[in-house]
């Protein structure tokens, strides 16, 4: 008779390979080429063009098997060597992914070439660490318990990337799981477990395929478990997805809203600063919020920092007669800077606030989660960082909470700029009453680099955890409507003044913009929205108790056994 195959495959059952000594040059570049290839899987534009290399849609897929090169060789390396190369490949990624940065600090920061690239390498090394930790750990525990790479990786990457959510105020930019914001059948998973459980499905995939790889490479079974486990929860996937997809293909049921973002293309380069500049950026605005309103907008929605001058926080009217006249029938939300004070000091708040048609104040929403170095400097009593911050930059406050704003035509959940990249953020001003989610935004700091649209894509992920629809308004672009499972309903491109200048004459802006757009005020909770970061909370219990196994089984390595690898 016959004898069965296995179910496991025999490299489960046996002993790992014995790691590896001395670091390779062929290691470091497949640890760079996973990097890199994992940033082609989100927005990337040529340096200084604004031009999108990757087309919509086209290379998003890649991140479901970018880290193969990285992981091919993961399990034959001793621990100190997974950290170093995943630390290698994290910088690499977002060395590649987060250039954009350097636009702002160098147009507008006034700081030169030279200081500003090494500063902002800073950031990628510190991030790349999120990419070595969970390496290490899986790493680790493989060998102390033999668990399979390709199913404890994806649990500890989640927890790296929950942890990078939080820690030091937390910068989600990146995760893996956001690169999926434009595969729509894979992004409705975050309708369950956020953007991390997408997380977890990447690195799965990735992990999976670099396993089987491996087998074939050394002349080995496949590992069928984990091949099957792979193809049932990418079926899985996809069914959920086209389901979820197709059944929001109707009208859902819930009130409609027809609401306008104007886009006022003020190109930051332009300094437009005092009373005269007020004015003029005020008309502009309600010029194109008078005709969304001919076309039958019930509210409109102006980017974040619209007004060039800060106003005072008790102010009961932005605008009026002899400036504007009434647009009735039209409520608004404009981003401008709060001058505040408390205790003599006076400080800025980055606020939304809810106007009537006729530029009365009806509410305001005070920016929460501020940009480190960007809106304020942490630890600025302590530490001496404020001398490399541009004067100007320190004087923000947060405000108290994430209420929606109360307009009449319902309650609408503000994310101001930054805070759309939190899933957390947009979760609370939902589970608050928030039936529509707005984003406000002034991405025009960053000019045609990829910041402008991998933000965007942040952005849309929010509206398909939360099952909202989701208005954004930028200030150069990109604006645009989201419907409740991430389809673009309407969008406009960026608009800046041509060339490279550092500095623009108001007359060259170029024409504001607006678009309309009819969206439903839902109510309905995702599970994601009931539950929240269960998921990533799971991952991070799983992840400490696999390291805390790991540990206890090292040190009661029987007398004369090879130690595990550090």
């Amino acid at each position: 008779m016959p004898s069965e195959t296995p179910l496991v495959s025999p490299q489960f059952l046996t002993a790992a390979p014995p790691p590896s000594t001395g670091l390779r040059w062929s290691d470091i570049a497949l640890a760079a080429a996973s990097g890199g290839l994992m940033s082609l899987a989100f927005p990337w534009t040529v340096p200084y063009s604004g031009f999108e290399l990757l087309p919509q849609g086209y290379l998003e897929p890649l991140s479901l098997l970018a880290l193969i090169p990285l992981l091919l060789r993961l399990p034959a390396w001793p621990g100190r060597r997974a950290f170093f190369l995943g630390w290698a490949a994290g910088a690499v990624f977002f060395a590649f992914l987060l250039r954009w940065p350097a636009e702002a600090m160098i147009t507008f920061g006034g700081l030169p070439p030279i200081a500003a690239w090494p500063i902002l390498s800073l950031l990628w090394v510190f991030l790349g660490l999120f990419w070595a930790v969970p390496l290490w750990v899986a790493r680790r525990v493989h060998a102390a318990l033999r668990w399979p790479v390709e199913w404890t990786l994806p649990v500890f990457w989640v927890a790296s990337e929950y942890a990078r959510n939080y820690l030091l105020s937390g910068f989600p930019w990146g995760n893996v799981g956001s690169s999926q914001a434009r595969t729509l059948w894979l992004a409705q998973l975050a309708s369950l477990g956020g953007v991390y459980l997408v997380a977890g499905v990447v690195v799965l995939s990735n992990g999976v395929l670099a396993a089987a790889l491996r087998s074939l490479r050394e002349r080995r079974p496949v590992p069928r478990v984990s091949f099957s486990l792979l193809l049932i929860v990418l079926t899985a996937s996809g069914t959920y997805g086209a389901a979820r997809l197709s059944a929001g293909s109707r009208w859902p049921s819930g009130e409609r809203l027809r609401i306008a973002a104007i886009q006022g293309n003020l190109d930051e380069r332009a300094a437009l600063r005092g009373p005269l500049a007020q004015a003029w950026v005020i008309q502009r605005m309600l010029a194109q919020s008078r005709d969304a309103a001919s076309e039958g907008a019930r509210v409109a929605v102006w980017p974040e920092g619209t007004l060039p001058d800060a106003v005072p926080v008790g102010v009961e009217r932005l605008f009026g007669p002899p400036l504007a006249m009434e647009i009735a029938g039209l409520e608004l939300i404009a981003g401008a800077a709060a001058r505040d004070a408390h205790g003599g000091e006076v400080f800025l708040r980055n606020s939304a606030f809810a106007l009537d048609g006729a530029g009365r104040v009806l509410g305001r929403y005070d920016k929460r989660h501020l940009v480190p170095f960007g809106e304020y400097v942490p630890l600025a009593g302590i530490l001496p960082w404020r001398w490399f911050v541009p004067p100007g930059v320190a004087f923000f406050r947060p405000g108290a909470g994430h209420e929606p704003l109360r307009l009449a035509a319902g309650p609408l959940g503000v994310l101001v700029c930054y805070e759309a990249i939190f899933p957390e953020i947009a979760r609370e001003t939902v589970e608050r009453g928030a039936r529509l989610l707005v984003n406000i935004t002034n991405d025009a700091w960053y000019l045609r680099s990829a910041g402008p649209a991998q933000h965007l894509n942040l952005a849309r992920m929010r509206a398909i955890e939360t099952g909202r629809y989701l208005v954004r308004a930028a200030n150069c672009g990109l604006s645009a409507v989201f419907d409740d499972r991430g389809r673009t309903l309407a969008i406009l491109p960026l608009a800046l003044v041509p060339g490279g200048e550092a500095r623009v004459s108001y007359q060259d802006l170029l024409p504001a913009q607006r678009l309309v757009a009819e969206v439903v005020l839902l109510d309905a909770p995702t599970v994601y929205q009931r539950t929240g970061d269960a998921f990533a909370l799971l991952c991070v219990l799983a992840s400490a108790a696999g390291l805390i196994g790991a540990l206890i089984r090292g040190r009661r390595q029987p007398a004369g056994s090879p130690p595990i690898p550090a």
